[in-house]
């Protein structure tokens, strides 16, 4: 560079004087090629890695927002209403934080299918509730014997059930407003979202796994599901995991939840 300086001084070009040699000639447009060169890798550089962070951050947002809205819906799961059959699959049961104050009521058990809520709380005709729930086989199963979700017949102070409670008393006597069941699925590299309404004798396991979703995650490289029940010492976990990858950028994400309100 200030070779090429030191020859402009010299030889300014103008009429009736020397102008540039051949040889400076050259040399002043290899300076400036290797000087343009130097400057566009520069700029390349500064550019692929502007692209990474944006593709970085793309899918940090993906990831982000994919699991907020698994952690807000596992946060309302009914307790012990869940089905992990694999790595790549989790259903559950959904309270309905709607209908209560909280997300349940606690009541008194006034005869074999009649209980009175504590709290007063008046729920609508025809409402769903969860009671004394241990297993996915006791939320799900369309066998009246098994099943431990009870129609209102009439809901108030005292409120009628459609059928006798099954099982003994549990040491906290809690009930479960709840309107519908959740599957998630990772089917190659998406995660899918499925819900349908649970009744009292409807086979909504089975819809879970026929009824349209709709993607709620993509890009997926690796995903694991896991769930570990509650003991008397920690509530119940769901445990999340996978990486998402956008050509040679991958993030890793990772989310222990715990299930609330287990009885």
């Amino acid at each position: 560079m200030q070779f090429l300086i030191l020859c402009l001084k010299r030889r300014p070009l103008s009429f009736g004087r020397e102008g540039f040699t051949l040889i400076e000639l050259i040399l002043v447009i290899l300076l400036l090629g290797i000087i343009g060169a130097m400057g566009g890798e520069l700029i390349s550089t500064a550019f692929k890695g502007f692209s990474d962070t944006d593709a970085r951050m793309e899918l940090f947002e993906e990831g982000k927002m994919a699991l907020m809205r698994m952690e807000r819906e596992i946060h309302h799961m009914v307790p012990n209403a869940i089905d992990n059959p694999d790595s790549a699959t989790i259903s559950f049961g959904m309270i309905d934080a709607q209908a209560l104050r909280g997300v349940f009521g606690g009541f008194e058990r006034v005869d074999n299918d009649t209980i009175h809520d504590i709290g007063n709380t008046v729920l609508a005709t025809g409402s769903l509730i969860s009671i004394y729930n241990t297993s996915w086989a006791e939320f799900s199963s369309t066998n009246v014997g098994i099943r431990q979700i009870y129609g209102t017949t009439a809901a108030g102070g005292n409120m009628n059930l459609h059928k006798a409670i099954l099982g003994g008393e549990a040491a906290i006597s809690r009930y479960y407003p709840i309107t519908k069941a959740v599957r998630y699925h990772l089917n190659g590299s998406v995660l899918s979202r499925t819900e349908t309404s649970v009744t009292t004798v409807s086979d909504f396991a089975t819809v879970l796994t026929t009824a349209p979703s709709y993607p709620l995650l993509s890009h997926i490289t690796d995903f694991s599901f896991s769930y570990s029940p509650a003991t008397l010492t920690r509530n119940a976990l769901v445990r999340i995991n996978f990486t998402l990858q956008n050509n040679e950028n991958s993030l890793n994400f990772h989310k222990e939840l715990q299930v609330r309100n287990v009885p």
